[in-house]
This record gives C-alpha cells, sequence and structure tokens, in this order.
C-alpha cells in the first residue's frame, strides 16, 4: 500500500492542479465576449486540452511497436510492466477525476451526459485495475494512442458549445471534423477492435489456464472493454449521421464529449 502512495500523489495533483486551472480559466471567460454565455464550459474544454497533450505525449515514447505486433508470451503480454503505461494509466484516472467533476459543477448538457459519465467510469476503473500492472501492452492502443483523435474533438467541442464562433472559423471547424472522422475510425474503430479480441482471447487464456491473478479483474476487464467498444461504436454512428447532416448542408456532430 505504501508503494502506491506516490502513485496516488500523481493523481492527486493531476486532478487538483487542472482543477485549479478551471476555477482561473472559467473566472477569465466569464469575462470574454466570446465565451461570456458559458465560462464553465469554455473552461473545461480549454483545461482538458492539457491532460491530452500529456497522455498523448507518454503515447508517443513509449514501445510503438506493441501497436502492430504483441509481446510472445501470455505473461508479458498481460502482466509485464511499462513505465509509459502507468503514467498514461495515472493520467486518464486524474482525466476522468476532472471530467466528472466539472461535469457536475457546471451542469453543462454537453457535459452531464448519462453516456459521458458511463465512459469516465468504465475508463477510471480499467485503470486502476491495470495498475497491477494488467494489461500494460495494451493500455497505450486503448488509452494513450487513441487520444490522437481527441485533439481535433476538443475545437470541435469548443465550436459545438459557441456557435458563433464556429461560424468565425468555418474552415477550422471543417478540418477537425475531418480529421476527426479519419482519427476516430482508424484508431478507436480499427486499432481498438483489432486490439480487442486479441486482449478478451488473451483474458480468457489466464480464466482457462488459472494464471490469473484475480478472476474478477479479468471478468471485469472483459466486461469494461465490450463496453467502451460498444460506446465507441454507438459513438461512430453519431459521427456517420452528423457527416450526412453536414453534407446535406446542415450541421451536425456528437452528441456529448468523448473522452
Amino acid at each position: 500500500m505504501l508503494s502506491q502512495i506516490p502513485n496516488l500523489q500523481y493523481v492527486a495533483a493531476w486532478a487538483v492542479g487542472p482543477l485549479a486551472a478551471f476555477g482561473v480559466v472559467a473566472a477569465c471567460c466569464a469575462r470574454s465576449k466570446t465565451f461570456g454565455a458559458a465560462p464553465g464550459y469554455a473552461a473545461t474544454c480549454l483545461v482538458h486540452g492539457v491532460y491530452i497533450v500529456a497522455i498523448c505525449y507518454y503515447s508517443l515514447v513509449g514501445p510503438l511497436g506493441w501497436l502492430w505486433e504483441q509481446p510472445a508470451t501470455l505473461q508479458e503480454r498481460m502482466y509485464g510492466f511499462d513505465p509509459s503505461a502507468e503514467k498514461i494509466c495515472l493520467l486518464q484516472m486524474a482525466l476522468q477525476l476532472y471530467a466528472i467533476a466539472t461535469a457536475l459543477l457546471t451542469r453543462h448538457p454537453l457535459l452531464l451526459t448519462p453516456v459521458a459519465l458511463t465512459h469516465h467510469v468504465l475508463t477510471g476503473l480499467s485503470m486502476c485495475a491495470a495498475m497491477h500492472p494488467f494489461g500494460h501492452t495494451r493500455v497505450n492502443v486503448f488509452f494513450g494512442i487513441t487520444e490522437l483523435s481527441t485533439i481535433p474533438l476538443e475545437v470541435i467541442d469548443l465550436f459545438k458549445g459557441f456557435k458563433e464562433l464556429r461560424k468565425q472559423c468555418p474552415k477550422l471547424d471543417l478540418a477537425c471534423k475531418a480529421s476527426f472522422a479519419l482519427l476516430f475510425f482508424s484508431l478507436r474503430i480499427g486499432l481498438v477492435t483489432h486490439a480487442s479480441v486479441g486482449f478478451q482471447r488473451d483474458l480468457y487464456e489466464l480464466y482457462a489456464t488459472g494464471t490469473a491473478h484475480s478472476l474478477v479483474v479479468v471478468a471485469l476487464s472483459s466486461l469494461f472493454n465490450a463496453l467502451i467498444c460498444a460506446l465507441q461504436f454507438y459513438w461512430s454512428t453519431l459521427i456517420v449521421a452528423g457527416m450526412r447532416r453536414a453534407l446535406g448542408g446542415g450541421g451536425g456532430g456528437k452528441g456529448g464529449r468523448s473522452e
């Protein structure tokens, strides 16, 4: 337990620090003509980007070879330790705490949705399970490199809450929507779905061979992975619907945020 204190301090620092920054940014946004109508939502989006940059950094400095070729043995794949994966887990824990806290503080309808809150809880619990270490070779696939798609989404979400700002930057809006769709389908649908098949197979092998450190964790990891994949596919239908509306001349996009 004592060995986990530095990790708990890391998560606490990354949760409390951005929340403090959120308060400062919200106060500044309240004085802005652009963001004055919803300063809390604007601050949430702006500070949220700090987490995404940090997670993307650790996803890119980690062992990228695992994206297309996993270690040979089951023990290496499921119980090997990676410091970059650990940092991604800790940052994701803090991010989910921040996202839930700001959703409750702002009560903004784009933030406080059942789907978004479910995603935050599932991701946070998955990160806690991964700290054993457990499944570090796939942490970057599921929760690291996929956050590259969130970079253009940050701009889209900001525009979604401030439609006048979106009207002022139509080319940026279009570029972000196109890049987000490309990254979402290639990373969160293509890469994650492919990796999930191998992950589920390894979870079953842990159960079948009796080598799992915890059958409860294995079962919940399998369930959470399936639910997160289902959420990704659900969001993909919203993206496709938004693209159809955009091509038809109307507005469109995802309802709510996803991290």
